[in-house]
């Protein structure tokens, strides 16, 4: 049984409205294989534009980290979702609710 696999969303400190805040994207190849032809993808519907990446390969059990920064511009609860696609494996996603301060 393989589980799904998910992408893990982290903020590095506490995102201000209007000031540069970073987010980081990290998933582990759970498959005893390469992933070819990954592309990630980045959105926050009012937190920033949606964002695509190309990696390459992803080496079995290896970990991708992708570091996005972005500049929120409304304060309160967003949401930030991010998803993952390559030949081998479709449609992962990770989200995360983030609380951006008032400036």
């Amino acid at each position: 049984l393989v589980h799904c696999p998910f992408l893990v969303l982290q903020t590095k400190g506490e995102l201000v409205a209007g000031k540069e805040g970073s987010v980081i994207v990290e998933f582990t190849n759970p498959l005893k294989q390469t992933l070819e032809n990954v592309t990630l993808r980045l959105e926050g519907p009012r937190v920033l534009r949606t964002i695509k990446k190309q990696f390459g390969r992803i080496p079995m059990n290896s970990t991708l980290t992708w570091e996005v920064k972005f500049f929120p511009m409304r304060p309160g609860l967003q949401k930030l979702i991010a998803s993952l696609n390559s030949d081998a494996l479709r449609h992962v996603y990770g989200e995360l609710n983030v609380q951006i301060q008032k400036p």
